[in-house]
């Protein structure tokens, strides 16, 4: 019983992963189609695969990064596990697994937007309708966050989903700040637009919908470095960096406190971590120029938040990856799922002081 609430606390940490994986995908595909537009075919496309760390798993399979085939590859590629139809396809069968604990409204949204995207016509995915369609699945990602809001019990498997949604959100945040960087790489970009790019930064604020909060704060000119501090930094702006690492901290210290699941050592070090990484950031005056270092910083950081939760709560039986963006699904279980309660508080605690005393 103790293993099975184990594996509904990773199931909702994955569901919240996956569904705002599925958003952060679909806004960096907007993006790119912003940026792309009037340019010649494939001169803009590679950067992302350089983004995700993937160019060489999709070169044996396709024999150009051109438009249509990295289109393919994030958006409707069943073989790529990163892909937006196999996010979608993890994230539903993590709340099949949760049947008797997501709600009914939660469980219609997902379904209804996995079979959409399962019959979406060859047209959707040109670059012509790219657009179009993404703003569809990102609002769609919306609606199942905002139903998760409203209608999940707020026991300790609440606690997980969030956890999920903001290491994922966060991760995203910071991978969508390094786009100038990835592009730099693979020759899309000059060293001299880097940071000199305003249309560019314009549509980053708009790709990750902070565009009207930074306009009430900074209503001039565009400024890179005002808009990077912001987009890291802003207490206020549920999106940014340091917001996501406040709400991680939320919910590991609300584990703790009103749920009484055991926090280990190491998952309160590892989220101390990633608030002082933050923290030392925030004084960096050369922020921007080192803004590719202190990325990577954060994606390392969140990767042990993920790592130490993995291996102090979920007790999975396949070893994940070293790459917290492609994880394995969890394996949904075949046991029925008992309703949320204090039961599984009190299961989890016991399973900790099992573990402490062995």
């Amino acid at each position: 019983m103790n293993r099975l609430l184990a594996r509904h606390a990773e199931c909702l940490f994955w569901l919240g992963r996956y569904v705002e994986r599925t958003a952060s995908l679909s806004r960096i595909l907007m993006v790119q189609t912003a940026f792309d537009r009037g340019r010649a075919e494939g001169t803009g496309w590679a950067w992302i695969l350089t983004l995700y760390d993937e160019a060489p798993t999709f070169l044996k399979r396709y024999d150009s990064a051109s438009g249509e085939n990295v289109i393919r590859y994030y958006l409707t590629d069943v073989e790529n596990p990163g892909s937006i139809i196999r996010s979608l396809s993890a994230a539903r069968d993590n709340a099949r697994a949760l049947r008797a604990l997501v709600s009914t409204d939660f469980w219609i949204q997902i379904n209804r937007l996995y079979k959409r995207i399962q019959t979406l016509p060859e047209a959707a995915s040109t670059e012509r309708r790219l657009a179009q369609t993404c703003e569809g699945i990102q609002t769609d990602c919306y609606a199942l966050l905002g139903i998760a809001e409203s209608t999940f019990y707020r026991d300790a498997g609440w606690r997980f989903f969030r956890l999920g949604v903001e290491i994922e959100r966060a991760d995203q945040m910071s991978r969508l700040l390094d786009v100038r960087f990835a592009q730099l790489q693979t020759g899309t970009a000059g060293r001299g637009e880097l940071l000199g790019d305003f249309a560019f930064w314009s549509m980053l604020l708009r790709a990750c919908g902070g565009h009207h909060a930074y306009r009430r704060l900074a209503p001039g000119p565009l400024d890179p470095m005002t808009i990077a501090r912001f987009l890291i930094f802003d207490q206020s702006f549920a999106r940014s960096i340091a917001y996501s690492a406040r709400s991680i901290r939320r919910a590991e210290t609300e584990l703790r406190t009103v749920c009484n699941v055991p926090t280990p050592a190491a998952v309160l070090h590892s989220v101390a971590d990633l608030t002082n990484t933050i923290q030392s950031a925030s004084s960096d005056e050369r922020l921007l120029e080192r803004l590719h270092t202190f990325n990577d910083a954060i994606q390392r950081a969140l990767g042990s938040v993920a790592r130490e939760l993995d291996q102090a709560y979920f007790m999975s039986e396949v070893t994940p990856p070293s790459d917290a963006n492609e994880p394995a699904p969890p394996t949904p279980p075949s046991t029925p799922i008992d309703p949320p309660g204090q039961s599984q508080i009190q299961a989890i605690h016991d399973m900790k002081q099992k573990q402490d005393q062995t």
